[in-house]
């Protein structure tokens, strides 16, 4: 992966998930103590919350996947040879991919027709709100290609490329 790529990519599924999950705790925190503490609920902390939440879950989702980092069932997965484990991945990425694919236009078009449709309390067009669905499918995309990519590369021989670290580790 090239540095411009990797900085795009670090933008979107680092960075920005990181001021996300900020704003999220933040408006949670201020909420809680504005509710609770001095019994006056603030409606656009609350929306905020849920809108950072869903945004938080997706582009973390998107991470996970960029470091191979997903909760899997491998009970049998691990005792598996490596070509065989391969050839799963890739089946499994594959697979994913397609119905991304199909998913991919669909999510795009109702989420440029909410444009219209604004949030009930900060007034913000749903279209920004919704935007992290098409967000997510591409980076998905892109991740399991690479994924791909790189085991056809590694069942035909010719290498196995360099992985990258998880900045949490």
């Amino acid at each position: 992966m090239g540095k411009r790529t990797r900085a795009v990519f670090d933008f979107l599924e680092i960075y920005l998930l990181t001021f996300i999950f900020f704003l999220l705790i933040m408006s949670v925190a201020v909420e809680v103590l504005f509710r609770y503490a001095f019994n006056h609920p603030i409606p656009e902390l609350f929306e905020i919350s849920i809108y950072t939440f869903i945004w938080a879950i997706y582009l973390g989702a998107a991470l996970a996947k960029r470091y191979d980092q997903h909760i899997r069932f491998d009970l049998l997965y691990v005792k598996l040879s490596g070509k065989a484990k391969l050839w799963i991945d890739i089946l499994f990425d594959t697979l994913t991919s397609l119905v991304f694919l199909i998913l991919l236009v669909p999510t795009i078009q109702y989420t440029v027709i909410n444009y219209k449709i604004k949030a009930s309390v900060l007034r913000i067009p749903w279209t920004y709100l919704l935007m992290c669905f098409p967000i997510f499918v591409i980076l998905i995309l892109i991740h399991n290609g690479m994924a791909i990519l790189s085991n056809i590369r590694e069942l035909r021989g010719q290498g196995v490329p360099e992985k990258e670290i998880p900045p949490w580790l």
